[in-house]
C-alpha cells in the first residue's frame, strides 16, 4: 500500500504536522498548510510534491472535467503567476467604489473650547475664562476591521455564484479602505471529513498593504482555484478519512468561528449559498449579502444596486 507523503517534513515552510484539537466535546485532527503569497503556492505546486495515494486513488484536481473544475490543472497553476486573462477587465468594471455607490461614513464629534470661533459659552465668558468659545471637532480614530473569506464552497455552486460573490467582496473591501478603515484580510479553506479538518491559508493581502486586485481575481473569481489548486493541496496532505469521495464539506460559519477563534466584530464571507448569493442577478445578490453581513448601517443598498444594474447593462451593450 502507498505511504503517506509526509510533506510537512520536506516542505516545513508550507505544510505543518497534524495536530489534535478539541472543539466543544469533540476531538479533531487538523492538517494545516499556509502560503504567504500566490508565488509561494506556485513554487510548492511546481515542485511536484508527493500526493497521498492511500486516500486519493484518483486525483480529481487533474481528472475533473473543465465544465466543473475550470481550466486544466497545469494551466491553473501557471495562472497563479501569469498575467490576468480578459475576464479581469469585466471584473474591474463591476468592482466599483462604494463611496460613490452608497457607503455611509459614520462620524463622532467632541466639544472643544477655543479663544475664538464657534459659539460663546456665557458662563465661561462671565467667569473671565479665555477659552470661552465652543466648537465641535470630528474625532478621527484609527478604524480597523478584520475580514475572513472562505475559499471553498459546496460542489453544486455555479461559476456565476462564485463570480458574483467575488465582485461583492471586492466592492466591500475597497469601499471600507476608502472610508478610512485598515482592512486585515484572511483568506482560507476550512473543510471537514468526519473527525478530520483541513485548514489551508493563502495570504493575498498583508495588513497595511494596498488591495491586490489581480490576486483577489485569481483566488476568488475562478472555480479552478478551489477545484484544481486547493484540491491538489489537499491531495498532498496526510489525511486518512475518505476525502476522495467529495473532498470534504465546507465548515459552516458557527463552527469556523470556533475553530479559528474569530473576534466578535470580525466579518465573515461565507460560501455563496449561505449568503443568499444565487448567481442570477448581481444587484439582488449584493442586497442579500449585505443583509447577511448586517452592513446596512454602512452601505446604502438601493443606491449600490442601481450602480450595479447600470454597469451590467453597459457590459451587455458592449458585447
Amino acid at each position: 500500500m502507498a505511504e503517506y507523503p509526509h510533506n510537512h517534513e520536506k516542505y516545513d515552510d508550507y505544510i505543518f504536522p497534524p495536530e489534535q484539537i478539541d472543539i466543544g466535546d469533540d476531538t479533531y485532527t487538523i492538517y494545516k498548510a499556509r502560503f504567504n503569497s500566490l508565488f509561494d503556492l506556485y513554487e510548492y505546486l511546481k515542485s511536484n510534491p508527493q500526493t497521498n495515494r492511500r486516500v486519493f486513488t484518483t486525483l480529481h484536481s487533474v481528472e475533473k472535467d473543465s465544465s466543473f473544475a475550470g481550466k486544466p490543472y497545469k494551466a491553473a497553476v501557471e495562472d497563479l503567476v501569469s498575467d490576468v486573462d480578459p475576464g479581469y477587465e469585466e471584473f474591474l468594471t463591476l468592482q466599483k467604489d462604494l463611496n460613490n455607490a452608497g457607503l455611509r461614513e459614520l462620524h463622532k464629534y467632541k466639544l472643544v473650547r477655543t479663544v475664538a470661533g464657534g459659539h460663546l459659552n456665557v458662563p465661561a465668558y462671565s467667569a473671565g475664562n479665555p477659552l470661552c468659545y465652543e466648537t465641535e471637532e470630528k474625532i478621527k480614530k484609527p478604524k480597523f476591521v478584520r475580514i475572513h473569506v472562505t475559499l471553498s464552497y459546496y460542489w453544486g455552486t455555479s461559476k456565476r455564484q462564485v463570480l458574483n460573490r467575488a465582485i461583492i467582496i471586492t466592492n466591500v473591501l475597497t469601499a471600507l479602505e476608502k472610508a478610512g478603515y485598515s482592512v486585515d484580510l484572511d483568506t482560507f479553506e476550512l473543510s471537514e471529513e468526519y473527525d478530520e479538518l483541513i485548514y489551508i491559508v493563502v495570504q493575498i493581502k498583508r495588513h497595511g498593504e494596498r488591495m491586490n486586485m489581480a490576486a483577489l481575481y485569481k483566488t476568488l473569481c475562478r472555480v479552478e482555484f478551489l477545484r484544481r489548486i486547493l484540491f491538489r493541496i489537499l491531495e498532498t496532505l496526510d489525511v486518512q478519512r475518505d476525502w476522495e469521495s467529495g473532498y470534504g464539506t465546507t465548515c459552516d460559519e458557527r463552527f469556523t468561528r470556533k475553530v479559528l477563534n474569530f473576534g466578535p466584530n470580525d466579518i465573515f464571507f461565507d460560501q455563496p449559498r449561505e449568503m443568499g448569493i444565487r448567481g442570477e442577478d448581481l444587484a439582488e445578490d449584493f442586497e442579500a449579502a449585505i443583509k447577511h453581513l448586517n452592513l446596512e448601517d454602512k452601505i446604502d443598498v438601493e443606491k449600490a444596486k442601481e450602480e450595479f444594474k447600470k454597469d451590467v447593462m453597459s457590459l451587455k451593450l458592449k458585447r
